[in-house]
């Protein structure tokens, strides 16, 4: 029988978190381990209360998550793979109730931005901000609130006993977050060709020299996803950049890895790991 993997989450069962473990880690039995914030998240792996974790990082709406990148330089977590999760959102409620009966809707504020246009053609609507997506319909059910609506994923109606009474209700329907497989250092796929990493590093403050890194990217035929500047922590304004490389070819990898240590300080390398297919408009 396959042991069952301890894997947190930030939020709730049936948060969007959730969702994206059940699909990266398909097949096998799951232990959620809930966390109410990121850096409870990161003490839970790096005490051993989890095998895995799931993490965003960043959205194609609100961006990057920045205190995550510096989250993971702090518990030095190590990036084995990522999954892209198409946010959809949906107006739930208790069985019974019909949309002319909500005078209440209630959710993660950045979901309740995410459905703007949707409210708005509901103007008697009183949106209340909440912590989590799962977490606003989790009270529905569990206070039986009469009148209020969550807005959540699929599965939170699923999980806590709700009906969906509008679906897709998200203003961009090309709207997704990456989500990050980290652990304390195990992988959990081992016969997966690599073909992706995640780096951090930083650079002198003299003309050119970010120029010149990225060149060796191109040089050795990399494609560069990702490129984002963090703050130094105690270092005022001076800036570490994270990136995320794709190749086609290992061998040129590491012929640009090590080019790029002549070039830089502070390198660390979080993780080589396969791919997902980033969703292209």
């Amino acid at each position: 029988m396959t042991p069952q993997l301890r894997i947190g989450i930030q939020g709730i069962r049936a948060s969007f978190h959730d969702v994206a473990a059940r699909e990266y880690f398909a097949g096998h039995s799951l232990e959620l381990v809930e966390c109410p914030s990121f850096p409870h998240l990161c003490r839970a792996l790096k005490s051993e209360q989890t095998d895995y974790n799931l993490m965003a990082i960043e959205n194609s709406i609100a961006g990057s998550i920045l205190p995550n990148y510096l989250l993971l330089e702090q518990f030095q977590l190590r990036v084995i793979g990522e999954v892209y999760l198409r946010i959809e959102m949906n107006l739930m409620a208790l069985p019974g109730q019909k949309i002319q009966d909500i005078h209440k809707v209630q959710s993660h504020p950045m979901a309740l931005l995410q459905c703007q246009e949707f409210l708005a053609t509901h103007p008697h609507f009183v949106a209340v901000e909440g912590s989590d997506t799962a977490g606003s319909a989790k009270d529905i059910r569990d206070k039986h609130q009469v009148g209020v609506a969550a807005i959540a994923g699929r599965l939170a109606a699923e999980v806590y006993g709700l009906e969906i009474l509008a679906r897709n209700i998200e203003s961009d329907k090309k709207n997704y977050t990456r989500f990050l497989v980290v652990s304390r250092g195990q992988v959990f796929r081992e016969n997966q060709q690599a073909d992706k990493s995640s780096l951090r590093f930083e650079i002198t403050h003299q003309p050119g020299s970010l120029l010149s890194v990225l060149s060796s990217f191109s040089n050795f035929g990399l494609n560069l996803t990702k490129l984002q500047s963090v703050p130094i922590l105690g270092r005022p304004y001076q800036y570490a950049f994270h990136v995320d490389l794709e190749w086609d070819n290992q061998q040129q990898y590491d012929l640009a890895l090590a080019d790029i240590k002549t070039k830089t300080s502070g390198l660390i390398e979080f993780g080589e790991y396969k791919k997902d297919p980033r969703p292209l408009r």
